[in-house]
């Protein structure tokens, strides 16, 4: 068989290979959520400004002042505020050059840093993103209620602390996040409550594939008037 004949479909299916490996990556990145664009068309990311690192209250005093409370006005946060405590959560707060990945605001086991904030809102659920400091829009629609306990029905927001099932280390994470979001709310004098969830309820209707799973709620806002 001459050369030329034996090779002749190598290019075509590398470039299928290359075509695969590509989708994959999406699949990997999106979560499988399967078809959430669609359901959130209607929704743009949301930019978030730059957050406000200076000031606030003391550790000490944070610390003190540091609760749960389940009872929330039904009133939501200015944008700055929104941005000021999805960073304190999990923001990204310094380059990383030694290790890969980013330097966050909260420590990763393993330094995986895969625990995905969904934060549901009134218009829709988010997913943020740390690096570009945005919110991505998964789905449209109020699911605060359908979410949340009543108490959180009409909280300002709802973060659902999503991870890869196959994470062992993905408990200790979330609670790494969600005391740097409790002493924000603390500094704040906002109210907060961090729950669990039933796993398989919650990532139906956030639209998450077998391969993550919602593991705790957290909610945060203004104390009823």
């Amino acid at each position: 068989m001459p050369h030329s004949t034996r090779f002749a479909g190598r290019p075509a299916a590398f470039l299928l290979a290359l075509v695969a490996v590509a989708c994959g990556m999406w699949l990997s990145s999106s979560h499988s959520r399967g078809a959430t664009s669609s359901q959130a068309a209607e929704l743009k990311p949301i930019s978030l400004p730059k957050p406000e690192i200076a000031g606030g209250m003391p550790l000490m005093q944070a610390l003190s002042a540091r609760k749960t409370t389940r009872a929330f006005a039904d009133k939501q946060l200015p944008p700055q505020v929104l941005a000021n405590l999805l960073w304190a959560a999990f923001g990204v707060n310094r380059p990383r050059e030694v290790k890969p990945g980013l330097g966050r605001t909260a420590p990763s086991a393993r330094n995986t840093q895969d625990i995905q904030l969904d934060v549901v809102l009134a218009d829709g659920v988010y997913v943020y993103d740390a690096e570009q400091n945005q919110l991505r829009p998964v789905l449209a629609g109020d699911l605060r209620g359908a979410i949340s306990p009543a108490p959180a029905a009409h909280a300002a927001l709802t973060i659902v602390y999503v991870a890869p099932v196959k994470d062992d280390y993905a408990q200790v994470d979330c609670g790494f996040i969600a005391q740097n979001l409790y002493l924000f709310a603390a500094s704040e004098g906002l109210n907060a409550w961090f729950y669990t969830v039933h796993a398989q309820d919650v990532g139906a209707k956030l639209g998450l594939g077998a391969d993550h799973a919602a593991l705790y709620a957290q909610s945060v806002g203004y104390p009823p008037q």
